[in-house]
């Protein structure tokens, strides 16, 4: 597929304005293509020094591609207190953990591969005509407007919150995050050029044309005291050197 609907999305999940210990969100996402289809739910937990996410996804492969199908569940713990970054395995019951410095190193060259990807996709991505349309909306609970992105032989709309807008928690923690966790699906709008509030978040999204499609869903936007049980490493859990 040309434009591959997994690489096109990313989201800057955030807080309301009310000070908190910590957010937990919950993404789940939904993509069906030529190669097969595929689904997924993140949930992540914000505080002021530590990040939390535990990923489950499911790739059913058509064809040839049927030997590439799997089913994953795995977590990320990045802590800029202790300096380090631990990867879990929850199906295997098995994690790593290095200091951030070392995780860099490692992957310093597959890092370079990325970013010069990204340069080539995003190069694809441009000369649409958004529509922004005038009625308020309830998409997953939030009041939203939707926003269509006109492009030739594409179908392509994104909600965004009405008044709900990023904490300053989760955006400095997110800017902090992301040279060590990668999200597998990555989208960059200015919403600021479609005369909408820059730190407005995006609820809902849906792509297709006529190689698949993809559907993106906010499902959980919520402060919260304490981080969750999801995201702790169980007694049984064994340290290895490479999941």
């Amino acid at each position: 597929m040309k434009n591959i609907y997994f690489l096109l999305f990313s989201l800057l999940i955030s807080s309301n304005l009310i000070a908190q210990s910590g957010f937990i969100t919950e993404e789940s996402t939904m993509a069906s293509f030529k190669m097969g289809s595929m689904q997924s739910s993140v949930y992540k937990y914000f505080s002021e020094d530590t990040y939390y996410s535990k990923m489950d996804f499911s790739f059913k492969g058509k064809g040839l591609a049927r030997l590439m199908s799997r089913d994953v569940e795995n977590g990320t713990i990045i802590s800029f207190k202790d300096s380090t970054i631990i990867k879990i395995n929850h199906k295997k019951n098995r994690f790593t953990k290095k200091l951030l410095s070392e995780f860099l190193e490692e992957r310093k060259s597959e890092s370079v591969n990325e970013s010069e990807n990204q340069e080539d996709s995003e190069s694809d991505e441009e000369n649409f005509t958004p529509v922004v349309s005038d009625t308020l909306e309830i998409i997953n609970g939030f009041d939203s407007y939707k926003v269509t992105l006109n492009e030739e032989n594409r179908t392509q709309s994104i909600w965004v919150t009405d008044k709900a807008q990023q904490s300053d928690i989760v955006i400095s923690m997110q800017s902090k995050i992301d040279e060590f966790e990668s999200n597998w699906v990555n989208l960059d709008i200015d919403l600021s050029e479609l005369g909408m509030n820059e730190n407005a978040i995006i609820v809902k999204a849906m792509f297709s044309d006529e190689d698949g499609s993809f559907e993106y869903n906010l499902k959980t936007y919520s402060p919260i005291d304490s981080m969750p049980d999801i995201f702790q490493i169980l007694e049984e859990y064994k340290k290895v050197k490479k999941l």
